[in-house]
């Protein structure tokens, strides 16, 4: 029998009545449920099979909550199925009153996996590694203060930038912050790094895509203080001017589960369209 995960955010459903839903839908429909450990602690549930253990996890939140719950899972090889009860929900693939649907689909076979390029990033001399599904982002801590990187490819020097920093973004990350700052948007599976500079302090800077077997390097420039590193906009570490960020297409897939192929394209002109709305 499979086992379906539950994984969801409190903060995003805080009287967890979306989460008690899916609990229901998932007893009516027979399915062996397992819990994420903080999902199981909101819920006051001290027995449970942990949603490592599950064939595949569905997850209640916004784009935050799944790439929270990729970057957690991906090592147990858990298919994913994103909820959207957020805003935007660009990598969520159904909404709450489709999960029953959902859950009927995958019982059947009635589906294919979509799978996800994952980077890792390690801090030479550090002995600490990131994996991101989205993009890794350099930065200053202080926003409003500019930052001086270095970017080589492969060991050669690629670009100087003064700016408020550089994101190293996945084709699934190529419609998050590089979108807003001007990058172009990549189809999920064509197998590159897109960096784009974030407000360069240069008339040229562009993105630059790059093979996805390439090595990006990116060091602070000598004197640079404050400097950080984040994956996903989640986990933060903080750089000296002596460190050196390798970025590397990790051996990690994130697996999502579609019931459609045709997922990607639809679905942007939708999101887009979305995104344009200002919401009062």
């Amino acid at each position: 029998m499979l086992k379906f995960g539950l994984y969801t955010n409190a903060d995003k459903d805080p009287d967890l009545l979306a989460t008690k839903e899916v609990i229901r839908i998932f007893e009516e429909e027979g399915c062996e449920i397992c819990y994420d450990d903080e999902t199981a602690g909101l819920l006051d549930i001290s027995e449970y099979t942990d949603a490592s253990e599950a064939d595949v996890l569905f997850i209640l939140g916004g784009d935050g909550t799944i790439l929270r719950a990729a970057r957690k899972y991906v090592s147990f090889g858990t298919a994913l199925v994103g909820i959207n009860i957020g805003h935007l929900g660009f990598m969520s693939e159904i909404n709450l009153p489709d999960v029953r649907m959902m859950i009927r689909c995958i019982k059947a076979g009635d589906y294919v996996f979509d799978e996800r390029m994952m980077m890792q990033a390690k801090i030479t001399g550090k002995d600490r590694s990131f994996i991101a599904l989205n993009d890794f982002i350099i930065t200053k801590e202080n926003r409003t203060r500019m930052v001086r990187v270095d970017l080589y490819v492969n060991g050669n020097l690629a670009e100087l930038y003064n700016g408020d920093g550089l994101v190293i973004a996945s084709p699934t990350g190529s419609t998050a912050y590089s979108l807003s700052a001007g990058g172009p948007i990549i189809a999920p599976n064509v197998n590159c790094f897109l960096i784009t500079p974030l407000c360069s302090h240069s008339l040229y800077a562009r993105s630059i895509v790059t093979r996805y077997s390439d090595t990006i390097m990116v060091k602070p420039h000598e004197g640079e203080s404050d400097v950080t590193l984040s994956a996903d906009g989640q986990e933060t570490y903080f750089l000296t001017d002596q460190d050196e960020v390798t970025i590397q297409k990790s051996q990690l897939k994130a697996r999502f589960l579609r019931i459609t192929n045709d997922h990607f394209f639809p679905q942007l002109k939708d999101k887009l369209a979305q995104w344009s709305i200002t919401k009062k």
